[in-house]
């Protein structure tokens, strides 16, 4: 089968975008990511793991047109550009919305909806636009052939939402890595690679918010304890990008017990986290996509053997609790965190030992290399309904 797997970002970052395309490519899809360009990116290149890629570039010149004018040159682009092919992975509402031009072109083409949130109630995002998204599923979500979540929540959020809308099978595909070991042991690199780069000593407790630095992480309220670790064994390290990077940098540099880790290779991400005595998955349910996420930084934490501290997220709790491999923090107040943190550095090493059994077993069942089975049924279920 011949997959355009959609992403509206310029895919040098996307995981799950690469791990999906990697899978359908493996198990003899001919795929082709269509990205967007942007200046210093190849437009059409082979990837490593064997399949295309294609970014778009856009012609109308930025100082004479507007947004929804070069929103408008994308969609066509792309949607004439690609309509040949036999399926379309959507990643996110807009790209879906592509897909449904592009299916209006050609009627014949097959839709895979893959929402990365819950779309239609997410973070940072206008109540118009989050109002279209709304409107958009429940008008148009039928035209997907299968609709792809990341946590059980979210499934049965779509489920109760757009059920009597036409809505197709909802198939769970959380965005999970690959299993550590799986890569070999030949060449891995050395261990210690966190507290190496940051000068941090063997008996030092690190504490490990890696991913996105943006707004409603909970990085504020890291931040806004991080004067009371002074002293502590206990230091808080920020490792990734984005929009609150200038404050962390600015908090690690007055504190000596902060750090600041620039983002590294996905393929390295696992040997930082490993680093960690404990990950912090810290994410304020703001909005519904927030309390219903499965962070793919919790999953990293558990492939790398690292303890979780989560704050009440349900399907976060869920899984700590089936797995019993961390601890809940009660509030989202910057005090809650230090009282939380500051109880997990007393009880450990014993706490470590007391987890890793609950750990192995995780690691065991919550990997690519078993996740992306679901995926794979997916297109099989596609192709059989095509034949």
């Amino acid at each position: 089968m011949r997959i355009a797997n959609v992403v509206l970002n310029d895919f040098t970052r996307d995981n799950r975008v690469l791990k999906i395309a990697d899978t359908l490519s493996d198990v003899g899809h001919d795929v082709t990511v269509i990205a967007l360009h942007k200046p210093g990116l190849p437009k059409q290149e082979t990837h490593k793991a064997g399949f295309a890629v294609h970014r778009v570039s856009l012609n109308m010149p930025t100082r004479f047109f507007g947004g929804a004018l070069k929103l408008a040159e994308l969609a066509l682009k792309i949607a004439f550009g690609y309509r040949r092919y036999d399926a379309w992975h959507c990643n996110d509402a807009e790209a879906f919305a592509i897909g449904l031009l592009a299916k209006c072109l050609r009627p014949r083409l097959k839709l895979i909806y893959d929402c990365h949130e819950f779309e239609g109630e997410r973070n940072g995002k206008s109540t118009e636009y989050l109002r279209g998204v709304r409107w958009l599923e429940r008008n148009f979500i039928r035209f997907s052939e299968e609709v792809i979540v990341v946590s059980p929540s979210i499934g049965a959020a779509y489920k109760e939402r757009y059920g009597t809308h036409g809505l197709a099978k909802v198939q769970l595909v959380r965005n999970v890595p690959h299993q550590l070991s799986s890569k070999g042991e030949a060449n891995t690199p050395d261990l210690g690679k966190l507290r190496d780069s940051l000068g941090l000593r063997s008996d030092d407790f690190v504490a490990l918010y890696q991913g996105a630095f943006t707004i409603n992480r909970g990085i504020e309220e890291l931040l806004g304890m991080a004067d009371q670790l002074i002293g502590s064994r206990i230091h808080l390290v920020f490792m990734g990008y984005g929009l609150l990077e200038d404050s962390i940098k600015e908090c690690a540099n007055s504190n000596t017990n902060v750090h600041y880790q620039p983002a590294v290779p996905y393929e390295e991400v696992l040997w930082y986290t490993r680093d960690a005595d404990v990950g912090l998955v810290s994410v304020r349910p703001i909005c519904l996509s927030y309390l219903y996420c499965l962070p793919n930084k919790l999953f990293e934490c558990i492939q790398a053997g690292v303890p979780v501290l989560v704050n009440e997220l349900p399907d976060c709790v869920s899984l700590l609790e089936h797995y019993g491999i961390g601890r809940v923090v009660k509030g989202d107040a910057p005090e809650d965190w230090l009282k939380a943190l500051t109880t997990m550095e007393r009880e450990t090493p014993s706490f470590k030992h007391q987890v890793a059994g609950g750990l192995a077993l995780a690691q065991s069942e919550l990997n690519w290399e078993r996740e992306q089975n679901s995926l794979i049924d997916v297109y099989r279920r596609l192709v059989d309904s095509s034949s």
